[in-house]
């Protein structure tokens, strides 16, 4: 080896050879270089596992592996990898040779392939001397994921000088303590002492800590470094003598005093008072706590919080393709469609992936049947991810951890409210339950078990149930079983999928219909209120489908469905989503009839929530004759001025004015309208739609004037009642802005519709679908007051808004398309204009068929624009075969037919008039 300064120091010898053999593949990583290591059959005929954190140590020349086998393994995998020939006779004497020199220049103190403590460097010596290891952190997670991202924020915040604890906090079995041992490993860069400690109780942070004070001298700095000599004698005020706690105690105030580097892991701190007085301190060190606790006694100055969540859907794809590589059940392949699909059902939660991914080796299922036993709610989780497949370096289950957790929590709030909440919460959408559902009556009688009405009765204050909700909400928070959050808006709470999955399985029959009848209420509780706002109304949306989800029958009874029920068709068509209203009505329809007598109100309801939607389908013609019929089930059944009945007339009326029978429709609104203002407030909202209605049908019938007073008295109304930032309101004045317009006075229409689109926008953000409308009206009455350049401009806006809120292929967007290839043909760009509109009408025609409204429309747009180019020929044929479409399918007195039939006279004359 020649007499430079490798010959003085073997061990640096060794590691620099085996860092060049190393930096070969220089794209690969430990772990795997690693695995391909411990893969390799060595002439010997035998395999020898090698440890992806020992192979740093060793290229770090802090370790010398125990082994000369493990030496060559590594030596022929990186040979395969590269593709150079094995390594030859020679070539293994001097790996021989270096491994030999460098395991014999251990020192004494050293343990086996450990890093070396207590060994001073010569100064020759390139390589740093070695830190003190005391404890032994979790070994390598099999198929282990880098989560680069979050290495990368426990580095910073241990290199901070304004850090002085690192707190890695989230859920039980996200990983946190395979990443904290990672970041345990790299410290030996600027650490000379290193401590990991397992702190789930006090008596094992003391023996760690009395471990580590007795391992001091191992430091062999001298001086402050050297609290006592290596023959265990008492040194000044130290000593190695006493109990665990002495030695504790010694141990924490020698971190004070220290100069000397230190870094200490303490590992799933659980109960903080067992932490009383135990913290590590001192400005020469840093430390690093895993916990799920997210308490305020944690979060204080000179704490970084790195919040650990589940994989990624990567890593979790990731993970699985490798842990079930080597081991597919009878030789098949795990594609990967059913590894990212179990990946999503189980949350991408590591500790579930792993004990998934271990069952699936144990048993031998296949994914897709493992995929059907995961979807059969039927199935428990405990039996899914049991205790015989247990994770990688993880000594719990899903289900066992989730229930320390849970216990630890109801020991922080009033008995029994914090698994009551949970189990609320464990029905509802996972990403996002509005606070106030959790915290209002219902929640409350639910969560405090009927105890704070017999509190009102015996004198307890009447606040006493909502700060018992509130505190056990935060008790889950607190131990990471939930998130409650504040996001600027609506404070939400979210849980794991797993979370509410495995409280689920533990729900008793009985007891699960009372959940799901108070979770029903809590939700309805909330959507009723005036104040509701859409976005608020969007997550009680989401949280009702999964409560229907998972309730079955239990929110059906002989009386009736529960209320909450109705809201779900109407919600989704007030967003333009009709397809999904549509079946969301006929999937209800399908199961009241399956709990209630013909007739009922209930039924009645949905049967004319699913008239409503084939309306908004297109299907007039269906959506009146329906709705004819049921209305006159309702007036015998309920009566002419019941509320539901009032309701049913209204949507009738308003088909018919679809169809183009305005003169009825008229006749119908005015009638419904002055009934409904007898037996209900005059700001109820039937009553406004009646008097919208009325409105609309006015001006249809050729009274813009008409229209246009109508809808400013009305506008007046709800400007006093709900308000003028209200949705209704806004809606309101948008009807006012169309027909102001067409009395004539176009600019001011443009300035009202303005006024209603930034209040919508304000209001309910710009991709609601009254938003859309709103702007897609707006654009037009720029065009028509001729600002061709601002009209463009918000055509697109629009149709680029309703394709990113309701899909490319969505009723609504292709009618904002078609309207901007219009009005880019009437700007004179009329090919371009043209072609468009022909392809928007082949995807038309294919989504909706050719009968639909919107694929007459367009028809009828493309010859317009054909025709302001001079094609009238052709323009005169293709708008007449349309009118005899328009007249077969929506009938000859239909505003569009009308319209359509007035356009080809016109151009009929035009002709007929030519030279």
């Amino acid at each position: 080896m020649g007499n430079g300064p490798a010959a003085q120091d073997p061990r640096g010898a060794f590691a620099a050879e085996l860092t060049r053999l190393r930096r070969q593949l220089p794209g690969l990583t430990d772990e795997a270089l690693a695995r391909r290591a411990g893969a390799v059959v060595l002439p010997s005929g035998s395999r020898v596992a090698v440890n992806a954190r020992r192979l740093g140590e060793w290229t770090g020349g802090h370790a010398v592996p125990r082994r000369f086998e493990a030496v060559m393994a590594v030596v022929h995998a990186v040979a395969q990898a590269v593709g150079t020939a094995a390594p030859d006779r020679a070539a293994t004497a001097h790996w021989q040779r270096l491994w030999r020199a460098a395991r014999d220049e251990r020192g004494a103190g050293d343990e086996a392939g450990s890093p070396r403590v207590g060994h001073a460097r010569r100064p020759s010596s390139p390589v740093v001397r070695a830190p003190v290891v005391v404890g032994r952190p979790p070994g390598d997670a099999a198929a282990l994921r880098r989560r680069d991202g979050i290495a990368a924020r426990i580095d910073a915040g241990l290199a901070d000088a304004t850090v002085r604890r690192v707190l890695l906090t989230g859920a039980g079995g996200v990983g946190k303590s395979q990443l904290a041992a990672a970041a345990f490993h790299r410290g030996g860069r600027r650490a000379r002492l290193l401590l990991w400690v397992p702190a789930g109780n006090r008596a094992s942070v003391l023996q760690s800590y009395a471990r580590a004070w007795r391992a001091l001298p191992r430091l062999g700095a001298g001086g402050d470094a050297d609290p006592h000599p290596g023959d265990g004698t008492p040194a000044g005020p130290y000593g190695t003598g006493g109990d665990d706690e002495t030695q504790a105690d010694l141990f924490l105030v020698w971190l004070r005093s220290t100069d000397v580097p230190w870094l200490i892991v303490l590992d799933d701190v659980d109960d903080l008072g067992e932490m009383a007085g135990l913290w590590p301190e001192g400005d020469a060190g840093r430390s690093l706590v895993t916990t799920r606790r997210r308490d305020a006694a944690l979060l204080r100055p000179g704490v970084r919080v790195v919040t650990v969540g589940v994989f990624t859907a990567d890593e979790a794809v990731g993970y699985l393709a490798e842990r079930l590589a080597p081991h597919s059940p009878g030789g098949t392949v795990h594609h990967g469609e059913a590894m990212a699909a179990l990946a999503t059902a189980l949350g991408c939660f590591p500790l579930a992936l792993s004990q998934a991914a271990a069952f699936v080796i144990d048993t031998g299922t296949d994914l897709p049947s493992y995929l059907g036993l995961l979807g059969d709610e039927r199935e428990s989780l405990a039996g899914l991810l049991p205790s015989s497949s247990p994770a990688d370096e993880h000594g719990g289950t899903v289900t066992g951890t989730l229930q320390l957790a849970l216990t630890r929590a109801q020991s922080l709030a009033p008995p029994g409210t914090a698994a009551a909440l949970l189990e609320l919460i464990s029905l509802l959408a996972p990403d996002g339950i509005p606070e106030a559902v959790l915290l209002g009556p219902a929640a409350r009688a639910w969560t405090d078990g009927g105890r704070h009405a017999a509190g009102a009765a015996n004198g307890t204050a009447p606040g006493a149930a909502g700060r018992h909700a509130l505190l056990a909400l935060r008790a889950l928070h607190r131990l990471s079983l939930v998130t409650h959050r504040e996001p600027g808006g609506t404070a939400l709470v979210e849980a794991h999928s797993l979370v509410q999955r495995a409280t689920r399985d533990g729900l008793p029959a009985a007891r699960r219909a009372g959940a799901c009848a108070a979770a029903a209420d809590a939700l309805e509780e909330v959507w009723s209120a005036p104040d509701c706002a859409p976005p608020t109304a969007a997550l009680l949306h989401r949280c009702a489908e999964s409560l229907l989800s998972h309730a079955g029958d239990r929110l059906w009874s002989d009386a009736g469905m529960h209320p909450l029920l109705r809201r779900l068709g109407p919600h989704l068509a007030g967003l333009g989503c009709h397809e999904a209203a549509r079946a969301t009505a006929q999937a209800l329809a399908g199961r009241a009839e399956l709990h209630l007598r013909p007739g009922h109100r209930d039924l009645l309801v949905l049967r004319a929530q699913l008239a409503q939607a084939e309306g908004d389908l297109g299907n007039t013609a269906d959506a009146v004759r329906l709705l004819t019929r049921l209305r006159g089930e309702a007036v015998d059944g309920l009566g002419p001025l019941d509320p539901d009945t009032m309701s049913i007339r209204l949507h009738e009326a308003r088909w018919r004015m679809e169809s183009g029978l305005i003169t009825d429709a008229l006749a119908d609104f005015v009638h419904l309208a002055a009934e409904a203002r007898t037996v209900l407030p005059a700001d109820d909202p039937l009553v406004t739609a009646a008097e919208e209605h009325t409105a609309l049908c006015r001006g249809l019938s050729g009274d813009a004037v008409g229209a246009r007073d109508a809808y400013a008295a009305l506008a007046r109304v709800l400007e006093r009642g709900p308000g003028p930032l209200h949705p209704s309101t806004l809606r309101v004045l948008c009807d006012l802005s169309r027909w102001i317009g067409e009395t004539g006075d176009v600019r001011t229409a443009v300035e009202t519709y303005r006024r209603a689109v930034d209040g919508l926008d304000r209001v309910l953000g710009p991709l609601h679908h009254d938003t859309l409308i709103a702007r897609h009206n707006l654009a037009y009455w720029h065009g028509t007051a001729g600002d061709l350049g601002l009209a463009i401009e918000q055509f697109t806006t629009a149709a680029q808004d309703a394709s990113r809120a309701l899909g490319a292929e969505h009723p609504t967007t292709l009618t904002y398309r078609a309207n901007l290839a219009f009005w880019r043909g009437a700007a004179g760009e009329t090919d371009v204009a043209v072609e468009h509109l022909g392809l928007l009408h082949r995807t038309a025609e294919r989504v909706f068929g050719p009968d639909h409204p919107r694929s007459l429309r367009i028809r009828q747009q493309r010859a317009e624009l054909l025709h302001r180019a001079g094609d009238h020929g052709t323009a005169v044929a293709g708008l007449a075969a349309v009118l005899t479409d328009m007249e077969r399918v929506q009938g000859a007195r239909h505003p569009r037919t009308l319209e359509t039939a007035r356009m080809l006279a016109d151009w009929t004359a035009e002709r007929a008039a030519a030279p």
